[in-house]
C-alpha cells in the first residue's frame, strides 16, 4: 500500500549535503532523502513513547509491545518501521530529469525533449538551436528549482561566551514555504497512523530548522496494465527508430528501458578494474549488478542497447545497528541513469509480474530508505519536443 507524503516547509531547512571545499559554506541538498524522512518520523515517535531508553538506537524505532503500545497512534508505524518504505522526496512532485533529456541552449521556454530514441538530434526541435542537457529536475517537461536562502552563523566560545576566532560559517538552507512530495509504502493496507503531523526533518533542528508539516493520502498505484500499456507504446517507437538486425521476427526481442529515478547501490558491489576492459563489459556488469538474480528479466537478458550512466561515491552511518554504524564508501549508480536492454522473447505474464515487482520494490541495495527506485519504458523517452509525447 503507498501513501503519496506532502512536507511544507515551516521553517529553513537544512538536508545535510558534503560540506563545500572552503569548509565556509554548509549546503542543504535540493531534496529530501528518504532516510532522513525516516530518521524525523523516529524521532517523534521515541519522544512519545513511555519505553525509550537512553541506550536504544539513534533515529531508529525498536518496537516493545507492552500493555501501552495497543492504545499509542504511533502502534502500526512504530511495529513495522524496518518494513516502510521513505521514497525521495522532490519539489512539487518533480523528478530527477534522465541523462537522456535535452533542453535548449539559448531558450528556457523551449520544452525539455529526449535522446535515447532520438540521437541523431542534439540541436532544439524548436528553433534547431545547439542543445545542452537539462539535468535537475522536471515537471510537466518543464524544468523546476528549489529555492535556497543564506544563513550566517558564528560558532561560540563555550568557556568564555564570546565568538571564536576564525569560526564563521554560512548555511545554504531551503527556503520556507515550499513543498515536497514522494511516497510512503507500508507493508499492511490496515494499518492507521496519524494522516497529518508536524516534524523536525534535516540537521540543526534545535537551532530553528527543519519545522515541517507532513501530511499523508492513499495513492493510485501503477497497476500491471498501466504497466503494459507502457510496454507496448515503447516498442512502437523502439522498432520504428532503432537499428533492428535484419531478420528480426516479430516478438523474438523486447525493448526495455531503465530509468533510475534515485540513486542506486548495486547489490554486487562494483570494483576498479587493473587491466583494460571494453566498454560493452563494463556496461553488461554494471546491469547485471543491479538486476536480482534468478529473475526473469536477468535470465532473458540478451543484451544492452545503449546506457547513459554517472556514478557518485558515497559512505554514511547505518542507524539500525548498535555500535558505529560506518559504512565503508561504495559507488552508487546516479539518478538519472538510464539502461536501454534488449530482452529475449516476447512481454509474457510472468515478465510482466516480474518487471512490475522491480518497479513496485526497486533495484540494489537500501530501497527502504529511497535508493534504487526505477521506472520502466518511462513516457520520458519518447518526448521528441514540441510539446509532444
Amino acid at each position: 500500500m503507498q501513501y503519496t507524503v506532502k512536507i511544507t516547509l515551516q521553517s529553513p531547512t537544512l538536508v545535510g549535503d558534503r560540506r563545500e571545499p572552503s569548509a565556509y559554506f554548509l549546503p542543504s541538498r535540493d531534496y529530501i532523502p528518504g532516510g532522513v524522512l525516516r530518521a524525523a518520523l523516529a524521532r517523534v515517535i521515541k519522544d512519545d513513547c513511555p519505553y525509550e531508553a537512553d541506550e536504544g538506537l539513534i533515529n531508529w524505532v525498536e518496537f516493545v509491545g507492552g500493555s501501552e503500545c495497543t492504545r499509542c497512534s504511533w502502534c502500526f508505524l512504530c511495529s513495522s518501521f524496518a518494513e516502510l518504505r521513505f521514497h525521495n522526496l522532490y519539489l512539487d512532485g518533480a523528478r530527477v530529469a534522465p541523462l537522456s533529456a535535452y533542453r535548449c541552449k539559448f531558450n528556457d521556454d523551449h520544452p525539455v525533449f529526449d535522446t535515447l530514441l532520438f540521437s541523431e538530434r542534439l540541436s532544439c526541435p524548436e528553433c534547431k538551436k545547439p542543445a545542452e542537457r537539462a539535468g535537475g529536475y522536471l515537471k510537466d517537461g518543464c524544468k523546476v528549482e528549489a529555492k535556497r536562502r543564506l544563513i550566517m552563523r558564528l560558532e561560540v566560545d563555550p568557556y568564555r561566551g564570546v565568538a571564536q576566532d576564525r569560526q564563521l560559517y554560512s548555511l545554504r538552507v531551503l527556503r520556507e514555504g515550499q513543498v515536497f512530495s514522494g511516497l510512503l509504502t507500508v507493508p499492511d493496507p490496515a494499518g492507521a497512523f496519524p494522516a497529518e503531523l508536524e516534524l523536525r526533518i534535516g540537521a540543526k533542528t534545535t537551532a530553528g530548522l527543519g519545522k515541517a508539516r507532513v501530511h499523508f493520502e492513499k495513492a493510485v498505484g501503477c497497476g500491471v496494465e498501466k504497466l503494459k500499456e507502457r510496454i507496448v507504446r515503447f516498442q512502437e517507437k523502439a522498432r520504428e527508430l532503432l537499428d533492428i538486425p535484419a531478420g528480426t521476427k516479430e516478438g523474438e526481442f523486447l525493448y526495455l528501458s531503465f530509468t533510475m529515478l534515485a540513486d542506486a547501490l548495486p547489490e554486487k558491489r562494483l570494483t576498479p578494474k587493473s587491466e583494460r576492459v571494453s566498454n560493452d563489459t563494463l556496461q553488461r556488469e554494471l546491469i547485471e549488478a543491479l538486476l536480482p538474480a534468478g529473475s526473469p528479466v536477468s535470465e532473458r537478458l540478451d543484451g544492452l542497447v545503449k546506457v547513459l550512466a554517472d556514478f557518485k561515491v558515497y559512505g554514511g552511518y547505518r542507524t539500525a545497528e548498535r555500535g558505529d554504524g560506518r559504512r565503508q564508501a561504495s559507488l552508487h549508480i546516479s539518478a538519472g541513469s538510464v539502461f536501454l536492454c534488449r530482452v529475449r522473447g516476447p512481454l509474457d505474464d510472468e515478465l510482466l509480474q516480474s518487471l512490475l515487482i522491480l518497479e513496485e520494490r526497486g533495484l540494489g541495495m537500501n530501497k527502504e530508505d529511497g535508493y534504487g527506485a526505477v521506472r520502466i519504458c518511462d513516457e520520458i523517452h519518447l518526448n521528441k519536443g514540441r510539446r509532444e509525447v
